[in-house]
């Protein structure tokens, strides 16, 4: 798009906006002219290891600005970014730096215990310490290799159609599939993001959802505008809403989860939070009842984002004006939905066979446009079913009312729960549980929570001859997916459903879960 690169756009964002903030990070506040010099030195550091273009660097890290360094210093550089989510299990981080084939890998103290493991696991990885606390054997310091690098303008050459950001989403084997972005289709997509926001050069962006997952996306955005970003050290409600009031914060992208929270928060009303006009939510159904509450607490802000990793919170948007419109005029339905189509998209609802549907009929939702990934890294099986016919089938389900304009989706036609903004995958949950000598058979669905929009739970048969208990299941899988994807409970059967071709039937076991409810998400 615009036949640039990542990196040429980021020097002329330096040369645009010198002289103004860019980055608040705690007490650390850098103008474009200082940060982005940070930026170049890091990317001439990533190179100066012997990394040539195309060399993919991952990140496994908590959120810092060194974050955020390596993630646009080596796009900068014509390098590949790879941020992993720091809370995936080992064999996932292990699988995922041996398929991407990574040459570096940026960590700190955090997960140095982490690091440690998968350096004895894959072979040929720089690590790169974001602090000198955390250095491991072989390691190198990210600040030794920026000290001795110039930070003058210029960046490499780019093929604009080569890789650029491997954003990692979870398989239909439950093995992470490497979501590949070029410098054309993240800049579509960044792009697009900054215009459906309506991000204006004063903008002051706070970011509390985690840097490896969608807020280190969303910096680039705001800088196209001439903004200022702000890492706040988490999501903690109190802290963040005196920051708000304090810096006069505008906008922030916060998950369903988050909105909830700071709406439960003590004392919210009496904090000045008109400064916010830009808060993009999205990741999972929001409930009305509680969107209806913040606007009127935070104000007429909100808007709706329906995306994922292959096509970057670029599907659907329910705009700041659709709020405004529905709340005024008591339009449940419209609130529920998803929005309409983002301009540079073009959405299809379809039927198996990818023929377009009836309007009001339920189909998959299906996007084309030029932000739409390229297909998955050394997967060409799994590109297949995603990509068909230049169409991106997201495997949500939904229907299309032309009366408001609008799509809402229905169901998930793919095999994931999202909880509290987190894709999990019960492919890979029940791999692990299957591990477990006392499962016989198992099956991983999503319920309803009121807090985290959808809960993990497993359903068990057990062994007749191994006794098991509910908590020492989830135990056992806490230990080897981590607590994000670890069932909340497990429930005993003495058989499965199936369908007709022999397999679960999931739907089934989700129905009386969801009895009464106007769709199977939350």
């Amino acid at each position: 798009m615009l036949g640039r690169s990542v990196g040429s756009i980021l020097d002329q964002i330096a040369q645009n906006h010198g002289p103004r903030e860019a980055v608040v990070a705690g007490d650390r506040r850098y103008t474009y002219q200082e940060y982005f010099e940070r930026l170049r030195k890091t990317g001439r550091g990533l190179r100066s290891l012997g990394l040539e273009a195309g060399d993919r660097v991952a990140i496994i890290c908590s959120d810092r600005l060194e974050v955020i360094d390596v993630y646009y210093g080596a796009m900068w550089a014509n390098l590949v970014t790879v941020p992993l989510n720091p809370r995936l299990p080992e064999d996932d981080h292990a699988y995922i730096l041996q398929s991407s084939g990574a040459t570096a890998l940026l960590y700190d103290g955090s997960v140095a215990e982490r690091i440690a493991a998968l350096a004895q696991r894959v072979d040929g990885l720089q690590l790169i310490a974001a602090e000198p606390d955390a250095m491991l054997d072989g390691a190198v310091l990210l600040s030794d290799l920026t000290a001795v690098v110039s930070g003058d303008f210029g960046a490499p050459q780019a093929d604009l159609e080569s890789p650029v950001l491997l954003a990692h989403t979870g398989g239909t084997t439950g093995r992470p599939k490497g979501v590949t972005h070029t410098h054309s289709t993240l800049l579509a997509a960044l792009y697009s993001y900054a215009f459906e926001c309506g991000f204006e050069q004063d903008e002051r962006c706070f970011h509390v959802t985690p840097l490896a997952h969608a807020a280190g996306f969303m910096f680039l955005p705001v800088w196209l505008k001439g903004g200022a970003n702000y890492l706040t050290g988490g999501f903690d409600p109190p802290s963040l809403l005196a920051a708000i009031e304090r810096e006069r914060l505008t906008a922030s992208f916060l998950i369903p989860t988050m909105i909830y929270m700071l709406l439960n928060t003590s004392g919210i009303s009496n904090h000045d939070l008109s400064s916010l006009r830009t808060v993009t939510y999205g990741g999972a159904p929001i409930s009305m009842e509680r969107l209806i509450e913040a606007t009127k607490v935070m104000g007429p802000a909100f808007v709706q984002v329906y995306g994922q990793a292959e096509a970057p919170g670029q599907i659907t948007v329910l705009r700041r004006e659709d709020h405004v419109r529905a709340l005024a005029e008591g339009d449940g339905a419209m609130l529920r939905s998803c929005g309409s189509p983002v301009l540079i998209g073009e959405v299809m609802m379809a039927d198996d066979d990818l023929n377009p549907v009836p309007d009001g009929e339920v189909g998959e939702i299906c996007i084309r446009g030029p932000h739409v990934m390229k297909g998955y890294w050394n997967n060409p099986e799994e590109t297949a079913i995603s990509l068909r016919d230049g169409w991106l089938c997201t495997g949500d389900n939904g229907r299309f009312d032309p009366v408001r304009g609008v799509y809402t989706i229905v169901d998930r036609k793919k095999d994931m729960i999202i909880s509290g903004g987190y894709n999990v995958y019960p492919a890979m949950v029940e791999r692990v549980l299957f591990a477990h000598p006392a499962v016989a058979n198992v099956a991983v669905i999503g319920v309803p929570h009121e807090k985290w929009g959808e809960a993990v739970k497993a359903v068990v048969v057990k062994r007749a001859d191994v006794d098991v208990t509910e908590a020492q299941l989830i135990e056992f899988a806490r230990e080897a997916a981590g607590k994000w994807s670890a069932p909340g409970s497990v429930d005993f059967v003495n058989v499965m459903p199936l369908t007709p071709s022999n397999k679960v039937d999931k739907r089934t076991l989700r129905a009386p879960y969801w009895e009464g409810r106007d769709r199977a998400v939350n």
